[in-house]
């Protein structure tokens, strides 16, 4: 397993999927408002959000996302989970510790999107 993301990095600073979704302005509203993130630049065809380090881009496109999913690193999964349902987020499922070491809880974004919240299980 490579060595785990840094504040300092080498080389790559950032990755950030870009969605093709049928109305931008209602994806990152989504993205605003329930999940947190801070839409700074946006119109009728392309968008980004950010939340810290992550960012997602939309653009227009009719036929919508499909054959992808995002995951996201976070820092305490169960604070970000009771957050985003405070907000009304319509979660699939309750964070749950996995057997590859990860604690994570999913969704799905307005366009279908399904996004897993994720964070390392520490050690005892």
């Amino acid at each position: 397993m490579p060595t785990l993301p840094s504040s300092n990095p080498a080389q790559f600073l950032q990755g950030a999927p870009v969605l093709h979704v049928p109305d931008v302005p209602a994806a990152a509203a989504f993205y605003r408002d329930v999940l947190g993130f801070t839409w700074d630049f946006g119109d009728e065809t392309y968008a980004v959000v950010w939340r810290d380090n992550s960012a997602i881009h939309f653009v227009k496109d009719h036929s919508g996302p499909h054959g992808v999913h995002l995951f996201q690193w976070v820092r305490n999964v169960d604070a970000y989970y009771r957050e985003i349902v405070g907000r009304g987020a319509a979660v699939a499922t309750a964070p749950t510790d996995r057997p590859y070491g990860i604690r994570e809880f999913g969704m799905r974004d307005i366009n279908g999107v399904a996004i897993v919240f994720g964070q390392d299980i520490e050690p005892e």
